[in-house]
């Protein structure tokens, strides 16, 4: 006999949702606080990262 594969869930869950706002808030940052400072853009790099891992490996 095969075997029994359960159903995936799929809607959105936390991490995802998380991941996703995290690139939209450093994706602002960057294009708000380009010529003003130099760490807002690395925070803005650091988010856009972060969330895209989150995003991606959960």
């Amino acid at each position: 006999m095969g075997y029994y594969c359960a159903p995936r869930r799929r809607g959105p869950n936390g991490t995802k949702v998380a991941g996703i706002v995290m690139m939209i808030a450093g994706a602002l940052m960057l294009l708000i606080f380009v010529p003003r400072w130099v760490w807002t853009v690395a925070l803005s790099i650091v988010l856009i990262s972060v969330g895209f891992l989150l995003w991606r490996f959960s």
